[in-house]
């Protein structure tokens, strides 16, 4: 007989400080960023924000978190760097697919 033995949540130091981004309206966590402040956080947050299908004329409160929660969307440090490398969607033809 097998036992499932399925590895627990796994803790990890952050670069920078956790944001929250809350739906104003119903107070629901809707995301988290990882930031060095306030302000890279809400830049952060627009720019991740329609990724997961958040209109624009939805408005986000965001707040400084104490701790990474489970089971929301994050974006971390590690996401923003990654977005300076590889290609430019922009240099591909409209119409065409990048995929091979």
């Amino acid at each position: 007989m097998k036992t499932n033995t399925a590895p627990g949540p796994v803790s990890f130091d952050c670069q920078q400080e956790p944001y929250g981004a809350f739906d104003s309206d119903t107070g629901i966590l809707v995301l988290v960023v990882e930031a060095s402040s306030e302000i890279e956080a809400l830049a952060r947050v627009d720019s991740v924000a329609p990724l997961l299908g958040v209109r624009g004329d939805c408005e986000l409160l965001v707040v400084q978190m104490d701790q990474l929660p489970a089971g929301v969307p994050t974006f971390l440090q590690a996401f923003f760097e990654a977005g300076m490398i590889g290609f430019n969607r922009g240099n591909v033809a409209p119409g065409t697919s990048t995929l091979q």
